[in-house]
């Protein structure tokens, strides 16, 4: 039986997945114990920022398939399939610190975060075709809007695992980085976004999302009206403040 863990250090929370004899695969309690966590991410106000990563050398395998047969979840007149709990929809930013596999729900739950970095020894990617089921947990849709319909179809179609070198090349994570780094790495993002104005950070999460099915003027419309609103708020005043007293903004 795994674990999922929880730390809260300077309005930088991290989940940490437990599991590492099963490349940390999310079994039934997990499922409960990372709702958990995500669910008070998004209600703590303290909370600015989260990281996701796994113990060892794996971020996630998935869910765990020897509890998924023993609930009966495949096959004729199987049971819905549990779902590993990801940050969607969610109003705070999510960075998934990718060592070692992501396979599967572990992928999907990545591909969930708004940021990833990946060490240069990880795999990814879905595994859906091998085990006779279509992929899910968003993997295709996000995919294919992620790095484009061409590639997206090659990934998914021979259910291939990318490393990390390629996956930043495709745009797939945004860095790559030494193994043993990539939760530091997540960690200096993570701090960056903890010092902004929160207001302001999820409003432009919102937007980046948003504005990506709407017709341009539509969007650009949103992001004037958010970007007006901004400016009246007291988060501006102490921003621009700070600038002209040449110190560091306290949100």
């Amino acid at each position: 039986m795994g674990a999922v863990h929880f730390e809260l250090d300077d309005h930088v929370a991290t989940i940490t997945l437990d599991n590492p004899d099963k490349h940390n695969a999310v079994d039934a309690p997990m499922r409960d114990a990372l709702a958990a966590a995500l669910h008070r991410v998004e209600a703590e106000d303290d909370i600015r920022a989260a990281i996701i990563r796994g113990v060892g050398e794996s971020f996630c395998a998935g869910g765990s398939i020897d509890g998924y047969l023993s609930q009966g979840t495949f096959g004729p007149g199987a049971v819905p399939l549990p779902k590993i709990p990801r940050p969607w929809p969610a109003k705070k930013p999510y960075i998934a610190a990718m060592s070692g596999h992501a396979y599967g729900g572990g992928f999907a739950l990545a591909l969930a975060c708004d940021l990833r970095v990946a060490g240069r020894g990880a795999q990814m990617g879905p595994t859906g075709l091998k085990m006779g089921a279509v992929q899910g947990a968003q993997t295709i849709t996000r995919l294919t809007r992620l790095i484009g319909e061409s590639r997206a179809t090659e990934i998914l179609l021979l259910s291939r695992r990318v490393g990390g070198e390629e996956a930043a090349a495709l745009g797939l994570v945004q860095a790559v980085t030494d193994d043993a780094q990539v939760y530091d790495h997540a960690l200096g993002w993570a701090r960056s976004i903890a010092r902004f104005s929160p207001w302001t950070v999820q409003q432009t999460k919102r937007l980046i999302g948003a504005v990506q099915d709407l017709p341009f003027d539509e969007a650009v419309a949103e992001e004037d009206r958010i970007n007006a609103e901004s400016y009246t708020r007291p988060d501006a005043l102490e921003g621009f403040t700070a600038f002209t007293e040449k110190r560091r903004p306290v949100f």
